[in-house]
């Protein structure tokens, strides 16, 4: 790619991150657009993206490996470098045979805990010793920075040893009271298996696993935190009890209750999320947290998770959040609008009665 093509992709990103954009879109025959509090919204003063630019955008970005991996699988995910404080993650993918990439911003600083605005149950959750935290919420719901800010919580304050398992990585961690290892599929090592035997060999204080999708890795990941390490992962989820759902019905019948039982000792906490945009600007982490008590493991254990909405919303004593509460709230804070509230609200009649 020429010089002055290369500056004009870093100048368009720059733009947008000082904007405050949350994703960038690039896609053949439409101008630059950034993700504005949930809205896109077109860099209408750029050129006209084409595929001739796309082909010289992922020739700065990939391998010969890498583009031999597009080419194959039609889609890949990478991080990449774009200059200092230019870090994305960068989905590259086809559409009507034309190359389309979604770029998101990572912060050369990992955010912490209260930068984000998160729950002070999430930074008593980074307290714990072990155990299995799964972060959940759809795409582009922030999850990986929630998870990142938990483990910084944990860099900041204890002296473990803390390994992450990604593909690809995302944050970069500079240790402080912690060590932390940062290894990336592919080059680092083979498969999420083989580094998950890594870990238990190492025997490691917190593990972090990108996610909980595949059926081999879930119970290595679930063994691992039944025994002595804490172990924080993410999954792609609507809400707490459909975390637990998702895991569970992964698994075959004759298999069901062996995970069951894996799942009801090892996981001590869900936290399911949204990015709301704000009124005026921005966007704001809506959180459904659910805390595991002797209710949620019996549940979890019997397989009869459709009760787990009804312990959560009458367990905030016990520093549960429910989703439609957490809305709710935010309409009173007058935060978000209450028509944002209901288009989320689990449950749209009573969300107005919370909202009264």
């Amino acid at each position: 790619m020429a010089v002055s093509q290369s500056l004009q992709i870093k100048n368009i990103l720059a733009e947008a991150i000082s904007q405050g954009a949350a994703d960038l879109h690039f896609s053949v025959g439409n101008a630059p657009a950034m993700r504005l509090g949930g809205n896109l919204v077109e860099m209408a003063d750029r050129a006209i993206i084409t595929q001739e630019f796309m082909e010289d955008f992922i020739g700065i970005l990939l391998s010969e490996e890498q583009r031999k991996k597009l080419e194959d699988r039609r889609e890949l995910i990478i991080t990449f470098d774009f200059d200092r404080n230019l870090r994305f993650k960068i989905n590259i993918f086809y559409q009507r045979s034309f190359l389309s990439a979604t770029l998101r911003y990572i912060p050369a600083k990992v955010p912490t805990i209260s930068a984000l605005g998160l729950s002070p149950i999430v930074k008593q959750l980074a307290a714990l010793d072990r155990g299995l935290i799964i972060v959940s919420g759809p795409f582009g719901s922030g999850r990986s920075t929630t998870a990142a800010a938990i483990i910084e919580e944990i860099n900041q304050t204890r002296k473990k040893y803390i390994i992450t398992i990604e593909d690809p990585i995302e944050y970069v961690f500079n240790n402080s009271q912690s060590i932390i290892e940062q290894r990336q599929i592919g080059q680092d090592t083979r498969s999420f298996v083989d580094a998950l035997g890594y870990f238990e060999e190492e025997n490691g204080d917190v593990l972090f696993v990108e996610e909980m999708e595949d059926i081999t890795v879930i119970p290595l990941v679930l063994e691992i935190a039944r025994g002595g390490s804490l172990v924080i992962s993410s999954l792609s989820a609507a809400s707490a009890s459909n975390t637990v759902a998702r895991i569970l019905d992964s698994f075959q019948s004759f298999d069901q209750e062996r995970i069951r039982n894996l799942l009801a000792t090892a996981l001590k906490a869900v936290i399911c999320q949204r990015l709301l945009p704000k009124i005026g600007g921005g966007s704001v982490v809506v959180q459904e947290i659910m805390t595991v008590n002797s209710a949620i493991q019996s549940i979890i254990s019997s397989g009869n998770y459709t009760q787990i909405d009804d312990i959560i919303r009458t367990s905030r004593s016990e520093g549960m959040a429910p989703f439609d509460q957490e809305l709710a709230q935010l309409v009173r804070d007058r935060i978000i609008t209450r028509e944002e509230a209901l288009n989320n609200a689990a449950d749209k009649s009573r969300m107005e009665e919370w909202i009264k």
